[in-house]
């Protein structure tokens, strides 16, 4: 009988640990060739007019600051499931503990006074 002779592969994984490479594949690229991949897509696309992102934040802490605290029992919505484990993770996240039905209202209704003209037009 022939042996079968397999090549041997090598793992560059086999020395990381599981939360080493999930940070290498969620951390943001760094280096010079993902500038350039940047600068090329950004060329062909027609700068629109950005929104401060401290304009967003601020109206999202209004918004968490007026629905945290509220005693109501309010209305139920139905969310899907990764909806509802995103808002978590967003909220397991944070340096300070908000509630998730507040985090949820906040980030609604500052999505909705942001774009209430693209809202209406729907």
């Amino acid at each position: 009988m022939a042996k079968n002779n397999r090549p041997i592969i090598d793992n560059p994984l086999a020395s990381m640990g599981l939360d080493q490479i999930v940070r290498n594949i969620t951390a943001p690229e760094t280096s010079v060739e993902s500038d350039k991949k940047d600068v090329e897509k950004n060329a062909d696309v027609p700068q629109k007019v950005a929104r401060s992102r401290r304009g967003n934040m601020k109206v999202f802490e209004e918004n968490l600051a007026k629905y945290t605290g509220i005693n109501e029992q309010g209305i139920a919505i139905w969310l899907p499931k990764d909806v509802k484990k995103n808002l978590e993770l967003i909220r397991v996240n944070a340096s300070r503990n908000i509630p998730l039905r507040s985090l949820a209202a906040a980030i609604i209704m500052t999505y909705i006074s942001e774009n209430k003209d693209k809202l209406n037009e729907l």
